[in-house]
């Protein structure tokens, strides 16, 4: 009896850590928003050669990256977030797999309040079925972050200073200015 209530409460916790992850809301329309408080916006790029089920951020809160985010192939995310420090925790290949980055300081971003923070390219590749590997990489693809957001989000670019919130130094943005002079 001891061990079906140790086992019910296992799973009880579970569900309930599980269930504490906020999903992050991908916007889809070139609408500048209002944002609140202290918020930014945060631009991830996902490249991935096989559909994966989730993949957790840990920081002021914890954020969920849904599998309709994350499916083959290359695309952005671009999404309101709270500002602070936030890293790559669990990247899940399946319902029941999935990969701990414990402290990797590789895998760490920072979001400012008031500006676009694109964060970097997860850069996914899996291999295997039964028993998968997954490499994982935080690329920094400043240049094609930016196209995208002037191909697809012209107007928040226009209102919004861009800047690189990765691991490391970048100085693209500023070197280009994005046209936004001192905002």
């Amino acid at each position: 009896m001891q061990v079906f209530l140790v086992r019910i409460f296992l799973i009880f916790s579970i569900v309930l850590i599980t269930s504490c992850a906020s999903k992050l809301k991908k916007l889809s329309e070139d609408k500048d928003i209002q944002l609140t408080g202290d918020s930014g916006y945060v631009l991830i790029g996902i490249d991935t050669n096989r559909d994966l089920y989730k993949i957790l951020l840990d920081g002021p809160r914890r954020i969920e990256l849904s599998s309709a985010d994350l499916a083959e192939g290359e695309s952005y995310i671009l999404s309101q977030l709270e500002a602070g420090e936030y890293s790559v925790d669990r990247l899940y290949v399946s319902n029941y797999m999935y990969y701990k980055f414990d402290n990797d300081d590789n895998f760490r971003f920072v979001v400012k309040p008031g500006t676009i923070n694109y964060v970097g390219h997860l850069n996914i590749v899996t291999r295997g079925f039964w028993y998968p590997t997954s490499y994982l990489r935080l690329d920094n693809r400043s240049s094609q972050s930016l196209v995208f957001m002037e191909d697809k989000f012209p107007s928040i670019l226009r209102s919004r200073m861009l800047i690189y919130g990765g691991p490391g130094e970048d100085a693209f943005y500023s070197y280009i200015d994005n046209g936004k002079g001192d905002k």
